[in-house]
């Protein structure tokens, strides 16, 4: 029988976006660690995670049906900040968690290099499968580019089922499109490789294509915690984040001039990208 920790992603919790989903699974991988225990990863949420990221060197692949019936073998717990119910670990049981929040415990407890830290966990727990290096290898990106992302969820129309930035009138929405832009090819300026514009708004790339920046594929824009998201939007948002990571450097663009403060989202998904990649992050 394993044991060990078991982090489980169903329908019952799929309530995060993909960068939280990753970050509470590493970080859980390192309490594991830290307590000389096996860590196994179940993730059923919409889509099974393993058709995305295989194990590396790190075998955390597990099944439901690997769980015990014996409800005495079984303990569930929380990895939900400020991390001080944590159960007392120990060997021979299984410590099951359902409950969670996207934090990182390896930057909350302030572990020296906490990036550097989650880096290496992140590759020796993942690889992307043969699905994802393929999109990878059928995309034409430059050898080197900055990566410059902006996510605005509502704010060019509903796209999330989220409370936060609702749609601007049209007229706001062509401003803040042509400040993003704008602010777009200052860091294209900066730059000494080509710019490579991201976005979770196939509108907002049309529009930078039109004024000739490099982007991403408009088909498969989306996000997987809206239900009806999709296999090749799932897809799409691995190989954008490793397309991120394979910057040069990444922006994230976030504060404009006359406009309010959650026009856009501040996202930590070119973030992690970033940190996977090992590479500067600028947020704008």
């Amino acid at each position: 029988m394993k044991n060990g920790i078991f982090f489980i992603i169903d329908n019952t919790n799929s309530h995060c976006g993909i960068t939280d989903r990753l970050k509470a699974a590493v970080g859980l991988c390192y309490v594991a660690r830290q307590h000389g225990l096996d860590f196994h990863f179940i993730h059923q949420a919409g889509f099974d995670i393993r058709d995305y990221l295989a194990p590396n060197r790190i075998p955390w692949s597990a099944e439901l049906s690997d769980l015990s019936a014996d409800p005495g073998q079984v303990q569930t717990f929380r990895y939900i900040a400020p991390y001080d119910d944590l159960p007392e670990f120990r060997p021979g049981v299984q410590y099951v968690c359902r409950r969670y929040i996207g934090n990182n415990i390896i930057e909350k407890n302030n572990v020296p290099e906490w990036q550097r830290v989650w880096r290496e966990l992140f590759w020796d727990m993942f690889t992307p499968t043969r699905p994802v290096t393929e999109e990878l290898a059928a995309c034409s990106m430059p050898r080197r580019y900055t990566a410059i992302v902006a996510r605005f969820i509502n704010a060019l129309g509903h796209t999330e089922d989220a409370s936060y930035n609702a749609p601007f009138p049209e007229e706001m929405q062509e401003k803040l499109i042509r400040a993003v832009l704008e602010k777009a090819a200052q860091c294209q300026a900066a730059s000494d490789v080509p710019a490579v514009v991201f976005s979770d708004s196939a509108r907002f790339l049309r529009a930078a294509a039109a004024e000739g920046f490099l982007t991403t594929d408009v088909n498969g824009i989306g996000n997987i915690m809206n239900r009806d998201a999709g296999a090749y939007v799932t897809l799409r948002t691995f190989v954008n984040l490793f397309q991120i990571a394979g910057a040069d450097k990444v922006y994230s663009i976030l504060h404009l001039d006359g406009f309010p403060d959650n026009s856009l989202y501040k996202t930590q998904y070119p973030r992690y990208a970033a940190i996977i990649g090992g590479k500067p992050f600028i947020r704008l």
